[in-house]
């Protein structure tokens, strides 16, 4: 178990070091406003698919086939119980003016940026393949469900072709296809989408520092709300999915790679959709700052105790 969270203490420490490459880039103008969303577009629409794609190349085995099943519900129970607190919690009506925000930003985790990097570590290629079962849940529930939240005034017809027909969509149809049939990537594509899979950590991690960058830290630690969706992301949900996730008969392996996805940081989507579809894309900005800073001392300690706890 110390072994694990040295790991993945180490991997965590280089991230902040790559975050901290980001934010100086920003500081000193090499990355403008501009760059850091064209940096997320490529993320979201090249790289993060590829990361998909690549982990699915493979040949199918069985007992894969099996923990990919079992990795879906898991997600599916991990992110549903987080819809339903988010509901809970932030009401239409009640005294949350931007209740859809805050619903976005609990329910939807780093898990691609913050959670691939920390399984490929403690995991290996393993890791990376449950993690990318959570992805492909977070991607279709990010295109459905939390576009809807944000999204109440575009029109039903763009929403639903938004449903369907996205990055998030494709790429885990494509991964699954490989993954089911013999059918696998030539060598030259496969090789070219193994290097655009690699580029999701640094890359990833520059993005958040440069998004980091821009926003006042003291600002973002005055705002009380943003403490409180911050627990609600990092301690309360995963303490709540951990919990459930002891009572069944999971692999730990399986269990914790869940974990670590269902506790990382308010996922970078929040405020791009945020911004997007003209919410209220600052505070989404300031919750994913505090958050991913947060984040480094929550993930291990979760990892640890779902260690202690799962044998």
């Amino acid at each position: 178990m110390l072994q694990n969270i040295q790991i993945l203490v180490s991997q965590i420490i280089v991230m902040f070091l790559l975050i901290g490459v980001g934010a100086f880039c920003y500081r000193k103008k090499y990355i403008n406003d501009d760059g850091a969303g064209q940096l997320s577009f490529i993320l979201t629409r090249i790289v993060a698919p590829c990361v998909v794609i690549d982990s699915f190349q493979r040949e199918f085995d069985p007992a894969l086939g099996k923990a990919l099943i079992i990795s879906v519900l898991c997600t599916c129970t991990a992110m549903g119980l987080s819809i339903v607190v988010s509901h809970l919690i932030f009401r239409k009506n009640g005294s949350h003016a931007n209740f859809a925000d805050k619903r976005f930003c609990v329910v939807f985790t780093n898990c691609g940026f913050m959670g691939l990097p920390l399984l490929d570590a403690l995991y290996g290629s393993e890791g990376l393949f449950l993690g990318s079962a959570f992805i492909m849940v977070n991607n279709l529930l990010l295109w459905t469900y939390g576009v809807g939240q944000l999204s109440r005034d575009v029109p039903r017809a763009e929403r639903l072709r938004n449903t369907f027909i996205n990055p998030g969509v494709i790429s885990n149809l494509i991964g699954l296809f490989c993954f089911l049939t013999p059918f696998k990537l030539p060598v030259v594509p496969a090789t070219a989408v193994s290097y655009l899979a690699s580029l999701n950590t640094p890359i990833a991690m520059i993005a958040v520092g440069a998004f980091l960058a821009q926003c006042d830290l003291r600002e973002c630690f005055r705002d009380t709300q943003v403490y409180f969706v911050s627990a609600l992301r990092l301690l309360i949900l995963p303490l709540i999915t951990l919990a459930v996730f002891l009572l069944l008969p999971l692999d730990h392996t399986l269990r914790c790679s869940m974990l670590i996805s269902a506790a990382a940081p308010v996922a970078m989507a929040a405020s791009l959709f945020g911004r997007t579809y003209g919410t209220d894309y600052l505070f989404s900005t300031r919750a994913t700052a505090v958050s991913t800073i947060f984040s480094a001392l929550t993930i291990p300690a979760m990892v640890a105790l779902c260690q202690l706890l799962g044998g």
